[in-house]
């Protein structure tokens, strides 16, 4: 049994006024984050479809080749996404734009009468200026599957799963969810403040329902939380965010290997406002049963901090609670409860975003610990830019 995991990256914006009119970005397909040396470690299950896919001599069968054709006929009035990873060095900046696969877990759970398995894919759609070496826009992709099967997963049928999570069109894949990200895009503006989830931590309480092989693994278990929160405040409330962490930055510096070979390298500044978010513990509440059923509530506990590290303001400074409720067939395993309580830890996320957006949610009232919460939702609104609904 083995868990893969892979942390995150900072990235900065560049600060710079693009001009008026659409800027050409030339699309440059699929890469792996970090010294490309580990990638077959960091990522072995896409690793292996990228060397089947090199191997096969065909460009359309490559991750790139679908990044590319997806790009295709994106409509947006701030950028012209070209198809290829060519770029003209003449121009004052080089835009190119890379959907950049930063982590891969996989984690497999005996449960006595079958194996569960649970795969999370994150990654960065990234739009960087490649002759300034830093990236202008970042948005943040996040795909789940769960599976259960009597027998323990083969690596064909776990690849199989991994393939279809980058590939698939609808919003539970990696490639269609960069490509929604490209569409969404919109230039910065000089002097723009950036935006980040800087860290995330799962406690020992909440750590310990975890499938076994992450519990092994603590890293992956804070990658996805703070995977989890980021892509749904760029998702739902349009932030740019950067990447979660300097996962695969040293000194200051991410590199990146592109699907044709090429090596990037990119500055890395750090972000003006940051989300800290801790992962407390989860609750399960039976509270109703019947001879073919049984509803339980799964709760998710959390604490979160918005900051401004410079001047050392604090917007956001409280804990959450949220509960989802899932209706159990009689006779169904114990244990398997992982799926469940990560719905309570997206709703949690979901939730929050929506309260950020619409002043006086019934929600946020019971949910978060502190009388304030709506004067520091509606500062934090005011600081992030964001316009209340």
């Amino acid at each position: 049994m083995k868990t893969l995991f892979s942390g995150y990256l900072l990235c900065g914006l560049l600060t710079f006024s693009l001009s008026a009119s659409a800027t050409q970005v030339s699309v440059s397909g699929f890469g792996f984050a970090g010294n490309f040396a580990s990638a077959a470690e960091r990522f072995p299950y896409t690793y292996k479809l990228f060397a089947q896919q090199k191997d096969s001599g065909q460009a359309a069968a490559t991750f790139s080749y679908q990044v590319i054709q997806k790009a295709r006929g994106i409509a947006n009035p701030a950028f012209t996404f070209t198809p290829g990873d060519t770029v003209n060095l003449k121009n004052d900046t080089a835009l190119m734009a890379v959907l950049m696969l930063t982590g891969e877990t996989v984690a497999i759970d005996n449960h006595d009468t079958y194996h569960k398995t649970f795969i999370n894919l994150r990654g960065d759609t990234l739009i960087f200026d490649y002759k300034n070496q830093a990236i202008i826009r970042s948005c943040p992709v996040n795909v789940v599957l769960f599976d259960a099967t009597p027998q323990r997963p083969t690596d064909e049928r776990i690849t199989g799963f991994v393939n279809d999570l980058i590939r698939r069109d609808d919003a539970n894949g990696l490639i269609a969810q960069s490509a929604q990200c490209l569409a969404r895009a919109t230039a910065p503006a000089y002097g723009a403040k950036t935006v980040q989830v800087r860290k995330g931590v799962v406690a020992p309480e909440a750590l310990a329902l975890f499938p076994e092989p992450l519990r092994r693994h603590p890293e992956a278990a804070n990658a996805m939380l703070a995977g989890s929160l980021s892509s749904i405040l760029s998702t739902k409330l349009g932030l740019s965010m950067l990447p979660d962490s300097i996962g695969h930055a040293i000194g200051g510096v991410m590199s990146m290997r592109l699907e044709n070979g090429d090596d990037i390298k990119l500055k890395l500044p750090e972000g003006d406002y940051v989300f800290d978010v801790s992962l407390n513990k989860f609750a399960k509440i039976k509270t109703a049963g019947t001879n073919v059923s049984t509803t339980y509530v799964y709760g998710a506990y959390m604490s979160l901090d918005l900051t401004e590290p410079m001047l050392g303001t604090s917007y956001i400074h409280t804990d959450l609670k949220n509960g989802e409720v899932a209706v159990v067939p009689a006779g169904q395993v114990d244990g398997d409860d992982f799926a469940a309580y990560q719905d309570a830890v997206r709703g949690l996320f979901l939730k929050l975003s929506d309260s950020v957006e619409k002043p006086n949610s019934k929600w946020l009232a019971t949910a978060a610990s502190v009388k304030t919460i709506e004067s520091q939702l509606a500062s934090a609104r005011e600081t992030l830019g964001i316009k209340s609904k």
